[in-house]
């Protein structure tokens, strides 16, 4: 299933970036090496690789649905933003994963690897600084210590 998530991934995004100039097969395989420190589930790795396919590419939730499980389709949908501006959007996204709590690992291991990805002092390690308060309240209570603790290091 996970190379499968993998494959279906880097063709919905196809020649999309990541950064500066990175295809966006990178942050997809940096959010998955993230997540396998904490979880082997199949289902949790294939939705880390998929985890931007609603919210960036033409898929559709009954796609996921179909081609992995109605579970991995939950776990995406939990973590896709929807709204106009970026507090709606993660609005969104912590009412999704109070009400689906394994989608909080996936979106904890995104958060994760844009964080080391980004540049110290840059627009998106600030944006994610100021996150943070209102991203531990959301998330933390549903992810292993250990897993936050990683974050909060990544910080």
């Amino acid at each position: 299933m996970q190379d499968r998530a993998r494959s279906f991934a880097v063709i919905a995004h196809g020649d999309q970036i990541y950064g500066e100039n990175q295809l966006y097969e990178r942050h997809l395989a940096a959010v998955v090496k993230v997540i396998r420190d904490w979880t082997d589930d199949a289902e949790l790795i294939s939705a880390a690789w998929l985890h931007d396919t609603l919210e960036d590419t033409p898929t559709r939730i009954d796609d996921l649905a179909d081609q992995f499980s109605e579970r991995v389709a939950s776990l995406v949908w939990a973590v896709t933003a929807e709204g106009d501006v970026r507090a709606e959007k993660m609005d969104a996204i912590y009412r999704k994963i109070a009400a689906c709590p394994d989608a909080a690992l996936v979106k904890l291991a995104d958060r994760v690897a844009n964080v080391e990805a980004a540049p110290a002092g840059s627009n998106h390690s600030r944006r994610y600084i100021g996150e943070r308060e209102a991203f531990e309240q959301a998330i933390r209570s549903f992810v292993p210590a250990d897993a936050w603790d990683r974050l909060d290091r990544a910080y």
